[in-house]
């Protein structure tokens, strides 16, 4: 066995009813981010630095758009065809919903990790999601689980109170005392003390060994256990020594419209996108090539990020522009994100506005969200001043 191999498991069943209409016919994984990336990419690169040449994740649909975007897997080196790959598992949650009829059965859910795990020969697995918006060093994640000797480690990112307004999806880690990192509960943020000066946020990224792995998943498949990373040891902190490693970059939890809006709005910040895209080793993604963007010379552009393949005649700041996107003259784009292929007619103005791929807009149209309330349009929608919105 090669010495401190490690395998992932990826958890992708990750809610997205907040996210509607972008998760409509997509994952969350699958999400496009700051302009040429998808939320996948983000683990994805994380393992390709840490030299995993095996994964395995579970999505609760058929995850089409997922499988477009990773193919192979070749683009992070998860082709190998000795001893490494990619191995997908699909519909998770109409298995799970019939399964949990079936009493002392480990559910296929726990069944295909545990088999996964074992036909992989690793030493560890490192467990992951898409949603919690992160860049993991993942072989310093090891090393402080080796020099722990640990059971599990958890990832958790230290988000200063007061100000921050916790999640109710997220969960937080309380420790043994303030001078050790044993973890001795997770709890929701309005458990949390109100004095404490930081906000351990629950990142859903463990390692444990592959023996440790199968003992946990084992009991969890047994007891009808919902499939979350956390959910796989949280009942055992009083005899499972449980350690918080802390990660100090960019984090967002892509939970919401909003989250994921401001998310995408943060890689306009200098410093931002240095802690997430520029931590280490680049984000590595799906190639597509393409021309350079144009700008006519009426073209008036602020703080914002192109894609290639674009014109642009109009105005356009503090915004996010995709591939393959038409910004006609006199149109301005202000605060909003505006995915691949997607035309905006001339004199029309967009602000605080999400467009999904392939959307366009007509001419004169004007479109106005908020910041707490962003205006999305789906995907492959036409929107004509006249007529208002056709599909």
């Amino acid at each position: 066995m090669k010495k401190n191999k490690i395998s992932a498991i990826l958890n992708l069943k990750e809610d997205d009813l907040k996210l509607l209409p972008l998760t409509e016919k997509r994952s969350v994984s699958s999400l496009p981010f700051g302009c040429r990336y998808r939320l996948i990419d983000f683990p994805f690169t994380s393992l390709h630095n840490a030299s995993i040449d095996s994964a395995a994740f579970f999505i609760a649909g058929n995850g089409r758009s997922l499988h477009d975007h990773i193919r192979s897997g070749a683009s992070w080196g998860l082709d190998s065809s000795i001893g490494g790959g990619l191995f997908p598992h699909t519909e998770t949650a109409i298995r799970e919903a019939v399964e949990m009829e079936k009493v002392d059965q480990i559910n296929s859910f726990y069944h295909d990790q545990i088999h996964y795990v074992m036909r992989s020969k690793s030493e560890y697995v490192v467990m992951m999601g898409s949603k919690m918006l992160s860049n993991i060093d993942i072989l310093a994640l090891l090393r402080y689980h080796q020099e722990k000797e640990a059971d599990v480690t958890v990832v958790y990112k230290n988000m200063v109170q007061p100000g921050y307004v916790g999640s109710e999806d997220e969960t937080y880690l309380l420790f043994e005392s303030q001078v050790t990192d044993r973890v001795t509960n997770l709890v929701s943020f309005d458990k949390l003390d109100s004095n404490l000066k930081k906000a351990p946020v629950n990142m859903d990224i463990a390692i444990m060994t592959s023996e440790k792995f199968i003992e946990l998943a084992t009991k969890a498949g047994k007891s009808k256990v919902k499939s979350e990373t956390t959910l796989l040891y949280k009942e055992h902190l009083d005899k499972v020594n449980v350690v918080g490693y802390e990660y100090t970059g960019y984090l967002k939890n892509i939970n919401s419209i909003k989250s994921y809006f401001e998310a995408n709005m943060d890689m306009l910040n200098e410093s931002n996108y240095n802690a997430l895209l520029n931590r280490g080793d680049s984000i590595i993604t799906k190639v597509k090539n393409g021309a350079p963007t144009f700008y006519s010379k009426d073209a008036k552009v602020k703080n914002s990020q192109f894609a290639s393949d674009c014109l642009i005649e109009g105005e356009v700041e503090n915004s996010l522009i995709f591939r393959k996107v038409t910004i006609a003259k006199d149109a301005k784009i202000n605060h909003s994100i505006i995915m691949q292929g997607s035309q905006i007619g001339k004199g029309s103005s967009l602000e605080y506005v999400i467009l999904d791929k392939g959307v366009r807009i007509g001419e004169n149209v004007h479109l106005k969200g908020t910041a707490d309330n962003i205006k999305v349009i789906k995907k492959n929608t036409v929107v004509e001043p006249e007529r208002g919105v056709k599909v």
